[in-house]
């Protein structure tokens, strides 16, 4: 198979994990609050990074830059919440339209803390997507869920974890982070669920609460093997088949249904996208 199909055919493996976790996220959210869907979260993957380890050594444990880990974590498990919280109320296709403002919102921060240059293609990139963010929330015409507020303060967070994740990148190795997310985001979330206690899934819960753990992680990877065989314009607008994917699979499982202000305002976010590519490819 050439390269570059095996590259799309890894960022499909990514699009699969992320709509997986969704699913999981809104069938735990029967029994769980967000909180505790957190906690979960990371008690799986950390449990199959400790599992890793035995293969792997205890190498990626080690880091001189642990305060850099610590914000990026603030920052993700945050974002991560906010997610979660989005859909166990939001029709998903909304969440993951909200969310895919996450690369507009890297584009600004990576401004102040990277020292990177806001160029003409970035400038166009960043009003396509605030315009397609309009769109969608229609402020003084339809009245705006607070929770598509939530997702959208969920999609800020994420690009700030990418942004302390590409400095990372600069030392630490892609298993190093993996270890630091799970680690310390178990400890945050174990100290915010101490309030509300935990307890055992049941029945057919089980197999939901192993498959929040196992997407993150195979999302994680996918993404990286994808990037790792093709340039990031090739592979990145796959992403936004997550769209459509997720609209089809609320459609299926929960009868969601979605105006046609959401796509037009997807669309208009996927063409502030494409411009950022095309200008970082000049």
């Amino acid at each position: 198979m050439p390269q570059h199909l095996r590259a799309v055919f890894w960022m499909f493996g990514t699009l699969i994990a992320l709509s997986l976790m969704g699913l999981a996220a809104r069938e735990l959210s029967d029994i769980y609050n967000t909180v505790q869907i957190v906690f979960v979260r990371n008690v799986v993957g950390l449990a199959v990074i400790l599992i890793l380890m035995l293969r792997l050594g205890t190498g990626m444990v080690r880091t001189q830059r642990i305060s850099m880990h610590g914000l990026r974590n603030l920052c993700h498990i945050a974002a991560v919440g906010c997610w979660f919280y989005g859909i166990s109320v939001l029709p998903l296709a909304e969440v993951f339209v909200l969310e895919s403002t996450l690369p507009i919102w890297v584009v600004i921060l990576a401004v102040p803390f990277l020292r990177e240059r806001l160029t003409l293609y970035r400038l166009a990139a960043v009003a396509l997507g605030f315009a397609g963010i309009l769109i969608i929330l229609r402020p003084g015409i339809a009245i705006i869920d607070p929770a598509a507020l939530i997702v959208l303060l969920g999609a800020v967070l994420f690009g700030g974890a990418n942004v302390f994740t590409k400095a990372l990148t600069r030392t630490e190795g892609a298993m190093t982070i993996l270890f630091w997310m799970f680690f310390l985001q178990l400890l945050m979330a174990g100290a915010a669920v101490s309030t509300s206690g935990i307890y055992l899934p049941h029945g057919h819960y089980w197999l939901w609460v192993v498959a929040i753990g196992l997407t993150g992680l195979a999302a994680h990877y996918c993404t990286a093997r994808s990037l790792s065989l093709a340039d990031a314009g090739l592979v990145t607008p796959f992403h936004y088949l997550r769209v459509p994917l997720i609209a089809w699979l609320g459609w299926l499982i929960y009868d969601e249904t979605v105006d046609i202000w959401l796509w037009i305002g997807a669309a208009v976010i996927f063409a502030g996208t494409m411009v950022n590519v095309r200008g970082e490819r000049k």
